[in-house]
């Protein structure tokens, strides 16, 4: 089945480790992106009309003065595309916190992710009065297909507190699908709905096993529309079905609104240090910011806007441009651009906060103005960051001993002191495992020799107490010169390090290296096969400059250790193990869960593993200055 191919769930993974290396890439696994959710401000006494959310003003949670408490949604603008507006709710089989509705079963389905209106006052309504309840709504998006038997419900509260089944919305399987949002509009007529305690509920049912089976809704309204039904047409379409009521109509609505989030301000990167961005700004700053407008109304409009730039830190506006009107036609999306003007000859600054902003002025009515403002923040400050702060999946090699890279540049020469990674909390608790972090030099445009490998007693797995979060590794200051690399060893085969990935940074595909045989693999350069699809984005590890260079000379000189000249032997073996390399006089041995064995001081370049059963282990050498790591096998 098509989901075997694409999710990989934790009992496959321990068959992996019989793949050939050929084939021992990253993988990708769902997550979902979460924050807690703040106390309750929801108003006590029953909404009145109309009531609108289009998401835009909320982040990560739902707005809890429209919607109740929980229910799993995620409030998100990166896990779909052509949402009519900024910000959907996205529907899946992760709880809010972020773990499955059911982890022990994989293919358990059923109800999952539920996003519920406070009670709405309606008692003064008749059937007479055009009320109408209407949404924009699509499958998949970025995330998983939902299949044939999954749906999206939506259902009313009748004044007999029971609820029942309005709409139902099937995965589309004609030849003419696209990826476009569909708008539907429910009429409310029937007078059991017309009480003072109303509420209506999206559900969705799909695997409850992960972030499986995907919907996203959007432009949420209920309101009395008399005049708009002229202009509306009936949606005749087999994905969607009514039991209610036989319509089902779309209709257009006067309002423009920001949409797609801004493009970056800088051209390699989400996130650089100050000081090395201002060495070359030609080459660092975006020559434009991009951004879309929806005109969602069936007129022609012109709208007037503002961009701006600003300094968080201290309020400072860095660019300030109000331009002449903009003409966007009906029912459409506009992209805009606005040049890049910021002069960077007034900073004075060691860092910024830049806050970019973009604003439409239109004759929308409340509460259609909630959604003109689009802004994204980028930070100048001592780290290089292609993400943009968020994971959409958490990528993995499949593959035991395998290291994977990002590839940084520095303009000028500049000193690594520490590396932050996200790592997500999936598939199995590695917390307390050992780390090992490399540096690495660049050759003929990969990673090349290694300038440091962390491995020690502070390089301990652990997990962010927030979603998106990062754990920051303080190292000994690592000179470096021009490209350099940074990445992480994968030490087992069915412990998988999982780190966050950014699905929104394609452009940086480009800079993912991976390493299971002996050999550097871009992963750009990776085809896609009808069995594997090779990740796209940017992992989510970032190093943090010394922002001065270093006198010294990098490492890895005469003292350097080639990782391709150790040599283990004889392997497998009964009792001892040598190898070739006098500087490496630590030794531990590993089991593969992960566990320490034994640990011992070689002064001879051997170990005596007599007392250790048949089986498996991981032999890891060392010295002060590098860190290797053997499989071996006793007999």
């Amino acid at each position: 089945m098509k989901r075997y191919r694409q999710h990989y769930f934790l009992t496959f993974l321990l068959l992996l480790i019989f793949c050939r290396i050929s084939l021992a890439q990253f993988q990708v696994i769902p997550l979902k992106n979460t924050t807690k959710f703040k106390p309750s401000s929801a108003k006590i006494m029953a909404l009145g009309l109309p009531f609108f959310d289009d998401f835009s003003t909320s982040a990560n949670s739902q707005d809890l003065n429209k919607w109740t408490k929980n229910g799993g949604v995620y409030i998100n603008n990166t896990f779909t595309t052509n949402h009519p507006t900024l910000n959907v709710a996205t529907f899946d089989g992760l709880q809010s916190n972020g773990i499955p509705y059911d982890f022990s079963n994989s293919l358990a389905e059923g109800a999952t992710d539920s996003l519920t209106s406070l009670p709405i006052d309606l008692s003064i309504k008749s059937a007479t009065d055009s009320l109408y309840l209407s949404f924009f709504y699509r499958g998949q998006g970025l995330g998983d297909k939902p299949e044939l038997r999954d749906s999206l419900r939506l259902q009313f509260l009748t004044n007999g507190d029971k609820w029942q089944t309005v709409w139902v919305g099937l995965t589309d399987t004609s030849k003419t699908a696209n990826d476009q949002f569909k708008r539907v509009i429910i009429p409310i007529r029937a007078t059991i709905y017309l009480h003072d305690k109303f509420q209506f509920s999206f559900q969705s049912f799909g695997r409850k096993s992960g972030q499986f089976d995907v919907w996203h809704i959007d432009y949420v309204y209920l309101d009395e529309i008399k005049n708009q039904l002229k202009t509306g047409e009936i949606i005749r379409n087999k994905s969607v079905r009514n039991p209610a009521n036989k319509e089902v109509i779309a209709i257009a609505t006067q309002d423009l609104s920001t949409q797609s989030p801004l493009t970056s301000l800088l051209k390699r990167y989400n996130a650089m240090p100050l000081r090395q961005l201002l060495d070359n700004t030609k080459k660092e700053l975006a020559d434009s910011v991009k951004w879309n407008v929806s005109n969602l109304s069936n007129l022609l409009r012109f709208f007037p806007y503002t961009y701006r730039v600003s300094n968080l830190l201290n309020n400072e506006v860095l660019q300030n441009t109000s331009l002449l009107r903009q003409g966007i036609g009906s029912q459409s999306t506009l992209e805009i651009k606005q040049f890049n003007e910021l002069n960077t000859a007034l900073i004075k600054n060691t860092k910024l906060k830049l806050k970019i902003a973009f604003e439409i002025t239109t004759s929308d009515i409340s509460p259609f103005t909630m959604n003109d403002t689009i802004s994204r923040v980028v930070e100048l400050d001592n780290y290089y960051a292609y993400d943009d702060g968020t994971a959409e999946h958490a990528a993995y090699l499949k593959k035991g001993f395998g290291r994977a890279t990002m590839q940084f540049i520095v303009n000028k020469p500049d000193a690594v002191t520490a590396i932050r990674i996200n790592i997500q909390p999936t598939v199995t608790n590695l917390s307390g495992k050992k780390l090992t972090f490399q540096i690495l030099a660049s050759d003929k445009g990969k990673p090349g020799r290694i300038l440091k490998t962390i491995s020690d007693s502070t390089t301990v797995l652990k997990y962010p107490n927030t979603p998106n979060a990062f754990i920051e590794y303080k190292i000994d200051s690592v000179a470096v010169i021009d490209t350099f690399y940074v990445g992480y060893v994968q030490l087992t085969d069915d412990e998988p390090l999982t780190i966050g990935l950014d699905e929104n940074t394609p452009q940086f595909t480009e800079r993912n290296f991976y390493n299971v045989s002996n050999e550097w693999i871009k992963v750009s350069d990776v085809p896609k096969t009808s069995s594997f699809v090779p990740i796209r984005g940017s992992l989510m590890i970032r190093p943090v400059m010394a922002g001065k260079e270093i006198k010294a000379k990098p490492l890895a000189t005469e003292e350097e250790i080639e990782d391709k000249s150790l040599v283990i032997f004889p392997n497998p073996s009964s009792n001892i193990f040598r190898w070739n390399d006098s500087r490496l006089k630590n030794v531990e041995i590993i089991d593969l869960t992960g566990r320490s064995v034994f640990q011992t001081v070689s002064e001879n370049q051997e170990v005596n593993l007599q007392n250790l059963n048949t089986g498996t282990y991981l032999l890891r050498l060392s010295n002060d200055k590098n860190t290797f790591v053997r499989k071996i096998i006793k007999e």
